[in-house]
């Protein structure tokens, strides 16, 4: 019985944890439910995360190859600088690939979503990606200046995800 007693007491803090921890994604679904989205509506957001997040991968993929191709042809002293501008060149398109993914889940997400409930969603969206938002270089030199003054990529100008430097 006295073995069983401090057992008890570290399984009782893990099995409250467990329930109070509850899935993001149903979180999110909830969530979109309460503001009268419904599972057809709730399906197309989650596809639109998911292709823009495919889309942000291979971008991001892509900007750290021609990163490495650039700091190889400017290795030599004399660099070729055809070479190197053109490797400016397909950044420059690449971002620009990559800002009109956003651009376009922006936009769906605010149709599908409501204008009045959007900026609660992207605070949200920005709260559960944080850790990884903060860390790549590429979302934190984009930024979106919407319609709303001082907006970010996902049209609130108060995410500190965003706006860490």
């Amino acid at each position: 019985m006295k073995r069983i007693i401090p057992v008890l007491f570290l399984l009782l803090p893990m099995a409250l944890f467990a329930q109070s921890a509850q899935n993001p994604k149903d979180r999110e679904s909830a969530m979109l439910k309460k503001w009268g989205l419904n599972d057809s509506q709730v399906t197309q957001v989650f596809d639109i995360q998911k292709n823009t997040r495919a889309t942000i991968r291979q971008d991001f993929v892509q900007m750290r190859l021609l990163r490495a191709q650039m700091a190889k042809a400017l290795l030599p002293a004399n660099p070729n600088m055809q070479e190197v501008n053109g490797y400016i060149a397909q950044m420059a398109q690449t971002r620009a690939e990559l800002m009109k993914a956003f651009v376009g889940a922006r936009v769906q997400l605010r149709q599908i979503i409501g204008e009045d409930n959007f900026p609660a969603y992207a605070r949200f969206i920005m709260h559960m990606h944080k850790h990884w938002l903060g860390h790549h270089r590429g979302f934190r030199e984009m930024r979106y200046q919407g319609p709303a003054a001082g907006g970010s990529m996902m049209g609130d100008a108060n995410s500190a995800a965003v706006q860490t430097e």
